[in-house]
């Protein structure tokens, strides 16, 4: 076994007297990163360090002797990987990609791929430690974005590695004992740019208030400020278009007021975790925001809406609707009903998602953390 040098967020970001902005970036602007580098990070008891995506290849050679690179929503058209596939040409360690995943608009076309991104995979394929595929990935619509360029042979699909934060081989089982008519719900809020999901999220808000609930933050500079209680800091523009999204029948100030009461966001994961439990549901946009719910053993959905969050959530048993499903938005009776929960296939599925997650990285030569393993045969 090879000693892994992982590349990419550190598992808990140091919060206490950071700016917000800074805390932001740190965490690529969206907090459910966090939730997957703590994932990875747990299950590989032989890393030397984490290393940021932009450190001189020099360091991560010397770090190491294996790389594991934190994947995320790579394989799209949003994403330059010019520095990236540079950095990684220089690596003369093995490597490896944990979490990637394709994102798109529509699950039915495919998205165009620049030639940067390809050749971004491309040196990441030839660097494999062994013959065996050094790509694991999210679902099966990623398979067919790489098979479109001829990479379907190294890829391992394996889902997100934030469903396997809590090592109970019956998650599912504590997940289905606490199903009950939801009196107090939490939200993981979207981005106040979808406003095709406007009617929805503001659905959202009125859970929130209605059930004396959370609101919490996830992506975006704005949203990250209004869930950390600094609404009052933001511009009149961007508050206005936060409040249409979230509560459009309210005033500013008392939207302000809002976010101060029922506004959350985390930068460690054990927080969130432990935050979760005092809630009967958790609902929203955001695929990480709901997986970590269900690492709580707290029932959630999540409202799939792009091809992104739909390949998660079919790949991982994650309770799921399309956003087209609810257009109108979802009433607090609804959400036991809309979650349709199935805890036997969940477990099953996790089980085995689990197994190809440690033959993977035991075939590129990283040992996995021993409850994986634990949680793979269970």
């Amino acid at each position: 076994m090879k000693k892994p040098v992982v590349i990419g967020l550190r598992p808990r970001l140091e919060t206490a007297f950071a700016a917000t902005d800074a805390l932001a970036t740190r965490a690529g602007m969206n907090t459910g990163n966090v939730v997957y580098a703590h994932a990875i990070c747990s299950h590989l008891p032989d890393y030397a360090r984490v290393l940021d995506i932009g450190a001189p290849p020099k360091l991560m050679n010397r770090s190491g002797e294996v790389a594991v690179i934190q994947a995320a929503n790579q394989l799209g058209a949003h994403f330059d990987h010019h520095n990236q596939a540079d950095r990684i040409a220089e690596l003369e360690i093995g490597v490896v990609a944990v979490g990637l995943g394709a994102q798109n608009d529509s699950y039915e076309t495919l998205p165009e791929l620049p030639p940067s991104a390809v050749e971004w995979v491309r040196r990441i394929v030839e660097r494999a430690p062994s013959g065996a595929p050094n790509l694991g990935v999210r679902g099966e619509f990623t398979v067919k974005v790489l098979a479109a360029h001829g990479f379907e042979r190294s890829a391992e699909v394996i889902g997100c590695p934030s469903l396997f934060l809590n090592p109970d081989p019956r998650l599912g089982q504590k997940i289905a004992g606490n199903i009950r008519e939801p009196k107090r719900v939490a939200v993981a809020a979207g981005h106040e740019t979808w406003q095709h999901l406007a009617d929805i999220e503001a659905s959202l808000g009125r859970l929130v208030t209605e059930t004396n609930g959370a609101y919490i933050g996830q992506h975006g500079l704005e949203m990250i400020m209004l869930t950390r209680g600094e609404a009052a800091r933001l511009d009149d523009d961007h508050l206005r278009l936060c409040r249409d999204y979230v509560c459009p029948d309210m005033e500013l100030a008392e939207f302000v007021q809002w976010c101060c009461d029922f506004g959350r966001v985390f930068f460690d994961v054990s927080s969130w975790i432990e935050y979760c439990r005092r809630f009967d549901f958790v609902v929203g946009t955001r695929i990480h925001g709901t997986a970590i719910a269900l690492q709580a053993g707290v029932p959630a959905l999540c409202i799939a809406h792009d091809s992104r969050t739909l390949e998660l959530c079919q790949t991982m048993k994650v309770p799921y609707v399309t956003a087209d499903d609810v257009a109108e938005g979802v009433k607090l009776d609804e959400l036991v009903d809309l979650a349709d929960f199935d805890a036997g296939e969940f477990d099953d599925n996790r089980r085995m998602l689990s197994g190809r997650y440690v033959g993977f990285l035991k075939n590129n030569s990283i040992r996995p953390a021993a409850w994986l393993e634990e949680l793979a045969t269970a």
